[in-house]
């Protein structure tokens, strides 16, 4: 089943959309579009990268002589780095798409999408492979910034790509649930009721061991996990163990899912 441009159900939908020519064509299509619109709003891609970059440059500039709270990290710089960039792709994934999905909503591109070749499936496909895209810019700045100015460093490549796709899939999928359920009013306070509260009791700033029992528990939260992912990855923590690698996956393929099953049951409900 389907949905008509005017909210209502479609009788009958072309089977296996996705074997038809064209449809990867027109999935690019689609990533195109969005990462020129998004160039295209100066105001809004400079944004997305000011949350990163100015805290990477004050507390560079600010902690490179202070003392790590962890006996894993050179400083405290080396050990607040990996999660500014774990929180960077946060901010800028949640919010990102989200606001796309807001706005082709509003402009209910989405219902004509739906309608052509490209199908649900093609339609998400398109905006998480274009929000990696932009996070991407974001994520190798920082990370230029810190190597460069700040002579962080690199130790595990491997882990540095995992960390920064599955995280881009985990907060991908949760803007593009939220923005299933809310509008361009209600989205950012959603989204900062659950964002900000991560942020500050995932390890960016101060160990988590510091909380005792609780610190083991908000050790296992989506952002928690990707931030101690990217310590290893810096050389500023011991490898992450088998628990954290398969939670940084299992978190990015559940809010996926759930992303796309709420959004394809919001979207055919008119």
């Amino acid at each position: 089943m389907g949905v008509t441009p005017t909210g209502g159900m479609r009788a009958s939908r072309t089977p296996r959309r996705s074997d038809q020519p064209g449809w990867f064509s027109d999935v690019l299509g689609l990533v195109v579009l969005d990462l020129r619109q998004f160039f295209d709003n100066r105001l809004f891609a400079v944004s997305t990268f000011l949350t990163s970059v100015s805290m990477v440059l004050a507390f560079g500039a600010a902690t490179d002589q202070m003392a790590s709270p962890s006996r894993g990290a050179a400083n405290y710089f080396g050990f607040v780095f990996p999660g500014i960039l774990a929180a960077g792709i946060m901010f800028s994934c949640t919010y990102t798409v989200g606001y796309t999905i807001i706005i082709d909503r509003n402009r209910r591109t989405i219902e004509d999408l739906i309608l052509s070749p490209l199908s649900y499936s093609g339609f998400l496909l398109a905006r998480f492979v274009g929000v990696v895209v932009k996070c991407f810019f974001q994520f190798a700045l920082v990370l230029v910034l810190g190597v460069v100015v700040f002579d962080a460093k690199i130790d595990s490549t491997a882990l540095l790509v995992l960390s920064f796709v599955s995280g881009c899939m985990t907060f991908a999928g949760l803007g593009t649930f939220i923005a299933t359920y809310t509008n361009e009013v209600s989205f950012p306070a959603v989204v900062n009721i659950i964002v900000i509260p991560l942020m500050y009791f995932a390890g960016v700033f101060f160990p988590l061991q510091n909380l005792g029992t609780l610190g083991k528990v908000l050790a296992k939260l989506p952002l928690s996990v990707h931030v101690e992912v990217f310590r290893a990855a810096t050389g500023q923590g011991p490898s992450p163990s088998a628990l954290t690698l398969s939670l940084t996956v299992a978190y990015a393929l559940l809010t996926v899912g759930v992303a796309a099953f709420a959004f394809r049951r919001r979207i055919g409900h008119g």
